[in-house]
């Protein structure tokens, strides 16, 4: 079935190991693509085969090693490879017709772009060729009367290359590979010109074409040893260090190096909503998500520090609350800064230090020199962690335990929690589910939960769950979303059927878009209020197992049957739409202050 392996390397006489050639005999580009492919290590497609790219799935069909999926919509392709980024920091490759993937897969590589996500988009202009100067049909070729595929994917792209020659396109996609995940990981797109297809390419292509290993190196860059050092007697002296712990943790899968290194300098772990799950929320030294829809206690921490270490976070507005002084202030605060990308430490607050490279190895040398020079601090982090929850998180109210009927949001979160296993994945929406879920479900670590923490928008939930069960089939994987973002991709659901991915979704079904609905004045509610779909019958007319519940008991019953499930689950929760959101907002997100851009009054 699968064609011969390549050769990595070539081994000398002298035991010396010397590049070795991609390609051993003669082949279409579309093969030579795939090959490229396989060689760069990739192991899923998805998409939608028209245009140029439907020989290039034929050939990857060639290749055991790599999954390909036809996805019913390029927007749930580019969501799933999304999540598939976020748990293996590596990148999925989403592939198809220029056209299309800006028309409707655009979503998951924004997420990824801001989000900094690695990706590799693989498409064509169907630009015409020789004709494309005539406008030719749903041309990208930029000429008159067609539109321009490249500045287009330059605007949602780390970097975009354009292959006009057959080896061209080989080279390039391994170069996409590299550099989707070089630095600040990120989406790169390859645009496959028609001419790149004319002719084939060989073992005497120019530019020359080596095997895939001399090009994807380890690029972490060196930790600078007098700036370990620094940050190390820079904690010595602190009296009340926390440590803010961002996505950049989960791509460094550095989850053992975060805990030992919290561990070793006695310091609470908060996370951004991005970093949420990169340690045990259950753990002594975790407080929880901290930031514009972080919890009390989280804040509280951050606020009184003397000293915040930042692991691979950008620190943007939603984590410093549009960097309100009270949360974090580097006239009182010391900050030291990890981050594989020198671009992005130091970049939105002064920094007294930077630690540039790898989270995992940066945490990891940070440790050992803290042991140098480790001292007790007065108060313990797991003391400071009880007291911060004690005095400033908000009590599990009522709601928390109620058995009401429609189910408040609160209760649905504590049966969630109760009966959703430890290594689970839980993939989650934007919207008031978002807010209710980082406050309320903890997450046992491991980076198993996934929000839309760059672009934020509706109706990931749902790919990403697709994406994650693909990474992780023996693992029960949760997508929880409201009733306005499950129907932007429900056909996810199709997909999970045909691949045999069964996970379950969770709908916060209020009737409403609660988001707007709770910010607007109560006259003009009904303008963000829907007809009352059964999601949970639309699920089953698709072969799903489907319920609706409104009850605690009927939930809880229906989470235990959906884990083990053949196939997928849809449950479909009703919630009173009086409910809010805004009950489980921080209070400094709260506060009076000057946001003009956000186009009324606060």
């Amino acid at each position: 079935m699968t064609t011969t392996p390549v050769q990595n390397s070539l081994r000398l006489s002298d035991g010396l190991e010397v590049a070795a050639p991609l390609l051993t005999r003669e082949m279409s580009v579309p093969e030579g693509i795939a090959l490229a492919l396989h060689d760069a290590g990739v192991d899923l497609v998805l998409g939608l085969c028209a245009g140029h790219t439907t020989p290039i799935f034929e050939a990857l069909y060639d290749y055991d090693s790599v999954t390909t999926i036809q996805v019913r919509q390029e927007l749930l392709g580019s969501l799933a490879a999304n999540a598939y980024g976020r748990l293996t920091a590596r990148p999925a490759v989403i592939m198809g017709e220029g056209e299309f993937i800006l028309a409707t897969g655009t979503q998951g590589i924004i997420e990824s772009l801001l989000g900094s996500t690695p990706m590799v988009i693989v498409t064509e202009m169907f630009d015409g060729g020789r004709m494309s100067h005539h406008g030719n049909y749903h041309s990208g070729a930029g000429e008159h009367a067609t539109y321009d595929a490249t500045a287009a994917f330059r605007a949602i792209s780390k970097q975009v290359f354009v292959a006009h020659h057959p080896a061209q396109a080989l080279q390039m996609i391994q170069l996409a590979v590299k550099h989707s995940v070089a630095g600040d990981p990120g989406p790169v797109t390859v645009l496959l010109h028609s001419t790149c297809f004319e002719g084939t390419v060989g073992p005497e292509s120019f530019p020359r074409l080596y095997s895939s290993t001399g090009y994807l190196k380890d690029s972490a860059y060196g930790i600078d040893p007098s700036a370990v050092a620094r940050a190390a007697s820079l904690l010595a002296a602190a009296q009340r260090p926390v440590i803010l712990a961002g996505h950049g943790v989960r791509l460094s899968q550095a989850y053992p190096e975060l805990h030992a290194l919290a561990v070793a300098i006695d310091a609470p772990v908060v996370t951004t909503q991005g970093g949420k799950g990169v340690i045990d929320e259950y753990d002594e030294y975790a407080a929880g998500v901290f930031g514009e829809w972080g919890r009390e206690g989280a804040n509280s921490l951050v606020a009184s520090a003397d000293l915040l270490l930042a692991v691979g976070t950008r620190l943007g507005p939603l984590d410093t609350v549009d960097q309100t002084p009270t949360l974090i202030d580097p006239t009182r605060q010391v900050l030291i800064q990890i981050d594989s990308e020198p671009l992005n430490a130091a970049w939105t607050l002064p920094t007294d230090t930077v630690l540039v490279g790898d989270a995992g190895r940066a945490m990891a040398a940070l440790t050992v020199a803290y042991t140098a020079v480790a001292l007790t601090r007065p108060a313990s982090a797991s003391d400071r962690v009880a007291a911060a929850v004690r005095d400033y998180d908000q009590p599990e109210s009522k709601w928390h335990t109620v058995d009401s009927s429609p189910i408040r949001p609160e209760r649905l979160v504590s049966v969630l929690r109760e009966v959703w296993p430890a290594d689970g994945i839980v993939t989650t929406d934007a919207g008031e589910s978002r807010t209710y879920m980082l406050n309320w479900f903890k997450s046992h670590g491991g980076g198993a939960y996934l929000v839309p923490h760059g672009g934020g928008g509706m109706g990931y939930a749902i790919g990403a769950a697709f994406g994650a069960k693909l990474v992780h089939p023996d693992r029960p994987v949760l997508a929880v979303c409201g009733d306005g973002g499950f129907p932007m991709t429900m056909n996810t659901l199709m997909n999970a059927l045909q691949e045999n991915t069964p996970f379950t979704v969770v709908i916060f079904n209020n009737r409403a878009l609660g988001w707007p609905m709770h910010t607007i004045g109560e006259a003009k509610q009904h303008r963000y209020q829907f007809v009352d779909f059964d999601h949970a019958a639309i699920a089953r007319s698709m072969g799903c197992a489907g319920v609706r519940v409104d009850s605690p008991d009927a939930l809880r019953t229906a989470l235990v049957e959906a884990l083990s499930s053949k196939v997928p689950t849809v449950i479909d929760a009703m919630i009173p739409r009086d409910a809010t959101y805004l009950d489980s907002t921080a209070s400094v997100a709260k506060a009076d202050r000057e946001r003009p851009w956000r186009g009324r009054a606060e």
